[in-house]
């Protein structure tokens, strides 16, 4: 579903956070694919970088790439904003990123934190240790204006009834999905502001350094 969406025949796309799902249907559109990550991992990409994320800025220049694909990366990171805005720096005008985050309003997501004691042990690891953010629809679309794009599309990926096994497309219903696909497109300017309310409730903007 990512490749679908990213498709730009004959483009420059790098896909971030590479190394444990690399996308191989990415090459069959005929350009250059670029993959970056904290390691070299085998892929078909056209060349991949090592990169931290945290403290790296990408390895490409300003508007040398047509699309941008990231899988599940931005709740792993202790900056997501500073990496949205590195990324609409590498994109050529008009780009696209396409980024996939989990529904922290999935109903098992809600079922793990309501019940949280009794099914700890039955979350993995890797989410306790490494998730330090979650994107609910509404912050991803702030998120995402902050930097200097507009969403264009949400997808659902995967519905799973836990209990019984059962997968449902959740295509056009992305509020139901585990994780959800976010289509964005390069189409402003990263705009570092703040709101704070005065004594009279009158919404005041400052600018504030959301990026580094």
């Amino acid at each position: 579903m990512v490749a679908e969406v990213a498709k730009r025949p004959h483009a420059r796309i790098l896909d971030i956070g590479y190394a444990q799902y690399p996308i191989p249907e990415l090459m069959d559109l005929g350009g250059e694919v670029y993959g970056v990550d904290l390691v070299e991992w085998p892929s078909p990409y056209t060349k991949t970088f090592i990169c931290d994320l945290n403290t790296d800025t990408l390895p490409f220049e300003d508007g040398s790439i047509d699309a941008v694909t990231m899988g599940c990366t931005l709740a792993h990171l202790a900056k997501p904003l500073k990496l949205l805005a590195d990324i609409h720096r590498v994109l050529a005008p008009g780009g696209v990123l396409v980024l996939t985050s989990p529904n922290p309003h999935y109903y098992w997501e809600n079922v793990l934190n309501i019940f949280y004691n009794r099914f700890k042990k039955r979350v993995s690891k890797s989410k306790h240790i490494e998730h330090f953010f979650e994107f609910t629809r509404y912050t991803m679309r702030t998120s995402l204006e902050r930097t200097g794009f507009t969403l264009v599309k949400e997808l659902g990926s995967t519905f799973h009834l836990v209990k019984f096994g059962w997968k449902f497309d959740v295509e056009k219903y992305p509020a139901l999905a585990f994780e959800i696909i976010y289509v964005a497109e390069k189409t402003g300017e990263p705009d570092p502001y703040t709101i704070i309310e005065d004594a009279n409730g009158d919404a005041i903007k400052l600018t504030t350094d959301l990026f580094s």
